[in-house]
């Protein structure tokens, strides 16, 4: 992979959302630094890192399915304001991917990461972000005019943490076997070797859809492979995971995949889905 670092091209509109710091972009009134980042997880870490240096604001509400966010005209100033933008990437905003195309300062995580294939789910393996944090923090600094190399440490070194909690928390699930809403936890389900043997919808964007032969398909290797659990999130058909449910036994438990708590950060939400997962298989 050849990492596209910094683009410098022209106006987007996007809408935007304060999640992890109050404020927004520069007005007159108003000259401090600007941070936009797509969607929550990804604008906690970069909060981390970034610190008071600048405001952090982020494009989708929090909890909201990127893949499903379409893009508002209302905050194109704000976005032209920006000192930089972090995004995702591989198409996971498909509602922004042209607007992010003509952002002036982009930076795009999936860039700077070791890559499953074009599955853009890079957020749920703490470790996955970790690669991306230097190149991060440097890309900020640059931006803002300012040096994270230490906050870049102290991020990574917490991604580390993070890591290492998870895995505790799943220590106690004997046979990690996952059936989940959209195929998105491949990254979680290799760094902490869980086998996900299947999806409700069958591809990496939640907004596919499933047709009955899938569906017959995923009944069977539920059963065959006597899953207990069926995990949801953002995206996923009820009806579809409820029948699932009823046909084979399996519970439902959903999975805040997309949403960061209020105290907590990205910390929280990674060890809220493994305590989830591991209530759910033990």
């Amino acid at each position: 992979m050849v990492p596209r670092f910094l683009r410098s091209v022209g106006l987007v509109g996007c809408a935007v959302c304060v999640v992890v710091s109050c404020g927004g972009a520069r007005n007159d009134a108003d000259d401090r630094p600007s941070v936009v980042v797509t969607f929550s997880p990804l604008a906690s870490v970069v909060e981390s890192i970034v610190g008071d240096a600048a405001d952090v604001t982020v494009l989708v509400p929090n909890g909201t399915d990127p893949h499903e966010f379409a893009p508002s005209a209302r905050d194109v100033e704000r976005l032209r304001a920006a000192d930089i933008v972090v995004a995702n990437g591989l198409e996971l905003e498909e509602g922004l991917v042209e607007s992010l195309g003509s952002v002036p300062t982009l930076y795009e995580v999936t860039d700077h990461v070791t890559l499953r294939a074009n599955d853009p789910h890079v957020w749920l393996d703490p470790m996955t972000i970790a690669e991306a944090v230097p190149s991060l923090a440097a890309a900020l600094g640059d931006a803002l005019g300012v040096d994270l190399a230490d906050a870049a440490t102290r991020e990574t070194n917490e991604l580390k943490s993070i890591d290492a909690e998870v895995r505790g928390i799943l220590d106690v699930v004997p046979s990690c076997t996952l059936v989940t809403g959209h195929e998105s936890l491949g990254y979680f389900g290799a760094r902490y070797g869980c086998d996900v043997v299947g999806s409700i919808v069958p591809g990496l964007s939640s907004s596919a859809e499933a047709t009955a032969a899938d569906l017959a398909n995923l009944r069977q290797v539920i059963e065959d492979r006597d899953v207990s659990a069926i995990f949801v999130e953002l995206g996923t058909p009820s009806d579809v995971a409820d029948q699932l449910s009823r046909e084979t036994g399996a519970s439902v438990v959903e999975l805040a995949t997309h949403f960061v708590p209020e105290h907590g950060g990205y910390r929280a939400m990674m060890t809220s889905m493994a305590h989830a997962i591991a209530g759910a298989l033990s």
